[in-house]
């Protein structure tokens, strides 16, 4: 939930994955909200963002799961060039 205390929450569904709260925020510019979630599970893809909302293909979570290898990969080994 995101949300002013006091006020109804700008956003309240269900994420598909646990998030850090701690390292998680929001803020409200010029009417608009920006939402930075930082995931519990870093190397896990999202298959969607709110359950029960649209899924991501096959292919498409076939891609991420593999950019989300080569990203660890790189944080563990800073020296190699790939």
């Amino acid at each position: 939930k995101c949300a002013i205390r006091g006020t109804p929450p700008y956003l309240h569904h269900e994420l598909t994955e646990a998030v850090k709260a701690a390292d998680s925020f929001w803020t409200l510019e010029d009417g608009e909200l920006h939402i930075q979630m930082t995931k519990l599970h870093k190397g896990r893809p999202w298959v969607s963002l709110f359950k029960g909302h649209g899924m991501l293909d096959p292919a498409a979570e076939e891609a991420e799961k593999a950019r989300l290898m080569k990203e660890r990969f790189a944080e563990e080994h800073p020296g190699f060039d790939f």
